[in-house]
């Protein structure tokens, strides 16, 4: 390879689970350019997810919701300081490509997407990879922006590392639930689109099936905003899991993931923190596609109607909200494609 980064900048200010699906690009960097100092931009919220890796120097945040252009110049003085002479990004949105070309890397590489404009195409990045394939899966897709640059990245996985602190206020808590040194699983029925969640009945029986038939006590995980689906599984519920929804940061679930026996939700960050973490992951799908983003790696477990409409992309059928695919989607359908699972 003739060129040779120092300096290299990832910008993904996309959601959570998307920018742990892109941490193999970290990787791939260190692979192709020992000795490279790896920067990251990422959205306010998301850090924890490449806050403690070992590859990345620095992590910077933006608010993508509240923050103006005035409140972004600091930052870009910023990355202007530490003279990046790679900026990678990764988000095909019109603040990453500025900031890529604010950041004054002098090599700039982003992804083509459909109506761009002119001033992104030609202006922006110095080369522009070409939209990868649909069906290719979004740590693939990712790591088309290196391979454009010619490095060959190999045995791609997903990363994810916390802190002493973050351990430990993990056995800490998992100690008050009385599974310290017990395997249990984690439940975590939540997404960031409601869409694309299963019915709390569903989620019921399967908690019930845990706890009765496999003997693994249950953590019920999830953000502030699933609480209100968490009241509507507990409601439905048989059995009383431990709850833990709201209480716990993303490094901090993360190490609950990595401790337990298994995995059982839907498409979502941590869905992904499973596989990162090497936690099977049993996870249902709708309407976005598991080639896409079904868990990355081995002993995972996808499971959806198999419809001919899977996967449409949409927010529901008929602008319902709601996705026929997951709610017609039976207790005993899940079960029976969990049973033997994980080996």
């Amino acid at each position: 390879m003739r060129v040779s980064y120092k300096r290299v900048l990832i910008i993904n200010l996309k959601q959570a689970g998307d920018l742990l699906v892109s941490s193999p690009v970290i990787a791939a960097v260190h692979e192709a350019w020992p000795g490279a100092e790896v920067h990251m931009l990422v959205a306010r919220g998301t850090e924890d997810m490449v806050r403690g890796h070992p590859g990345v120097r620095r992590v910077y945040t933006l608010d993508r919701r509240r923050g103006s252009w005035r409140q972004t110049l600091p930052l870009i003085r910023e990355l202007r300081r530490h003279r990046f002479d790679l900026g990678v990004e990764l988000s095909a949105g019109d603040r990453g490509a500025f900031l890529a070309w604010a950041s004054g890397a002098p090599e700039r590489v982003g992804f083509a997407r459909p109506r761009q404009p002119f001033w992104q195409r030609r202006g922006i990045f110095t080369r522009l990879v070409p939209r990868p394939p649909v069906r290719m899966h979004m740590v693939e897709h990712f790591l088309e922006a290196l391979r454009a640059l010619g490095a060959d990245p190999r045995h791609p996985r997903l990363a994810f590392y916390w802190d002493e602190e973050a351990g430990k206020r993990a056995a800490d808590r998992l100690a008050e639930l009385g599974l310290a040194d017990r395997p249990y699983a984690v439940v975590h029925p939540g997404a960031g689109w409601r869409f694309k969640c299963w019915t709390p009945a569903g989620y019921a029986r399967v908690i019930e099936a845990l706890e009765a038939e496999r003997g693994l006590p249950v953590v019920l995980t999830g953000a502030p905003l699933d609480r209100e689906l968490a009241e509507e599984i507990l409601a439905r519920c048989r059995v009383r899991p431990r709850v833990l929804v709201g209480q716990t940061s993303l490094m901090d679930l993360g190490v609950i993931i990595a401790r337990a026996r298994l995995f059982f939700g839907v498409d979502s960050a941590p869905m992904h923190l499973a596989a990162a973490v090497g936690t099977p992951a049993a996870a249902l799908f709708g309407p976005s596609g598991d080639f896409n983003w079904g868990p990355w790696g081995e002993g995972h477990l996808v499971i959806k109607k198999g419809w001919d409409c899977q996967p449409c992309g949409r927010d529901g059928c008929e602008g319902s909200k709601i996705c026929r695919c997951l709610t017609e989607l039976t207790p005993e359908e899940v079960l029976a494609a969990m049973e033997g699972w994980p080996a």
